[in-house]
């Protein structure tokens, strides 16, 4: 039986393999846009810099991304062992917003602080770090690897949102390193940059998530039809 689960869900795999995804226009255009928009930035990082305000329209756009991707996981990959992808979207998403921005008496400062609250506690703590880990040890590892030899296309575009998460972790750390040395315009134009980044992230970590997202097939069936089916 397991045997038999197993080949469907290859079968399903093997629906979104190639060259990455590569070869489509939307890709490409992406990639072609989000480039223009960092160039954009770089060059004018002062009239971007109101973008890039706590609780601006960069900060929220990030974590409404990340929010959405959060509950699409919830929706698509059931299963314990695949609850964890859902989850750290989440937590990601509430990281992104600081409840100090807002009123005390707002309902945003509410929730945010809450949760805050929540997540302070040490047992919920523990229960997410099983939660993750354990999702990331029996399902992440394998269906990766068997992802990344299907080619599947948002392998790359999570590979992609990983990168910018990275280089914007980086670009915090030499602003910080170098703050006193930089040049106010320097300055902003880094700020800039590592938030737009971090947006990109957001993003590419939502479109790697409906990408995986069920497709119908021929015979008019959906994948969401297979009872083990894995993140693709």
């Amino acid at each position: 039986m397991r045997s038999k689960e197993n080949g469907e869900v290859d079968k399903t795999l093997s629906l979104n393999t190639g060259k990455f995804g590569t070869e489509h226009f939307a890709f490409r255009a992406a990639l072609v846009l989000a480039m223009l928009v960092l160039c954009a930035i770089s060059v004018w990082p002062m009239q971007a810099e109101a973008f890039n305000q706590e609780g601006g329209l960069i900060e929220t756009g990030s974590a409404a991304a990340l929010l959405v991707a959060g509950i699409a996981a919830l929706v698509r990959y059931r299963g314990i062992s695949r609850l964890y992808i859902g989850v750290v979207l989440l937590l990601l998403a509430e990281r992104e917003l600081e409840a100090d921005i807002y009123a005390v008496d707002s309902v945003p400062y509410f929730i945010l602080h809450g949760m805050d609250v929540l997540l302070d506690m040490t047992i919920v703590r523990v229960i997410l770090a099983v939660i993750v880990l354990g999702g990331v040890f029996w399902h992440g590892v394998p269906n990766g690897w068997r992802a990344l030899k299907e080619r599947a296309p948002f392998l790359l575009v999570f590979f992609l949102a990983g990168m910018c998460a990275v280089v914007a972790q980086g670009l915090e750390e030499v602003s910080s390193a170098l703050g006193d040395q930089m040049t106010t315009i320097m300055a902003t134009r880094l700020f800039v940059l590592e938030e737009t980044l971090e947006m990109f992230f957001s993003i590419g970590i939502l479109a790697a998530v409906l990408i995986g997202w069920p497709k119908s097939k021929p015979d008019g069936t959906s994948d969401e039809q297979i009872p083990n089916s894995d993140m693709r």
